[in-house]
């Protein structure tokens, strides 16, 4: 009897287990174009420093037509129990949404994370070369799978003012 409750368990683990590679992602999976004018992104540079002017974090943030949807951020500090071991610094991207899955491509890193989420905001530990892709191009294409309405959408990204990226981060 033990050995069918743990079969029973391990079925119903893999059948709803929910991880992708990102070829399977977003090749095996039909994404509607983001409209053409939200694919245009301002970026704003933000500096963050402690009490005694030590780095705390430093950050990208992108809008879209007048609204916040991205960030891109180098972290000089850990405070979430969950990053304390991590060497520093350490990149993320933030989003601001309810994925099941997100995925990111620059022309050398291909990442994808379907994390399970509890709020709205999303950050996401990213490669370094990831981070450094962005910096270096201003482009990046993300693939989103919604998690309330089962939608999924794609666009190509660009920054138009590449060089408060590049700046902000020096």
């Amino acid at each position: 009897m033990p050995y069918f409750i743990i079969f029973c368990l391990f079925f119903n683990f893999n059948l709803f287990a929910k991880d992708h590679s990102f070829k399977d992602f977003t090749e095996a999976n039909f994404f509607a174009p983001i409209d053409e004018d939200y694919l245009k992104l301002k970026a704003v540079c933000r500096q963050n420093y402690d009490d005694k002017n030590r780095k705390k974090y430093f950050e990208i943030l992108f809008y879209s037509n007048q609204n916040h949807v991205f960030d891109l951020n180098k972290h000089f500090r850990a405070y979430e129990l969950g990053h304390q071991n991590l060497k520093r610094p350490f990149y993320s991207f933030t989003v601001r949404n309810w994925f099941h899955a997100l995925a990111i491509k620059t022309k050398n890193v291909n990442f994808i994370s379907n994390t399970s989420q509890l709020t709205k905001r999303r950050n996401e530990i990213i490669p370094e070369k990831l981070f450094e892709d962005i910096l270096g191009d201003g482009e990046f294409t993300l693939y989103f799978h919604y998690l309330m309405d089962n939608t999924k959408s794609s666009g190509n990204f660009q920054v138009i003012n590449q060089d408060i990226v590049r700046k902000c981060f020096d």
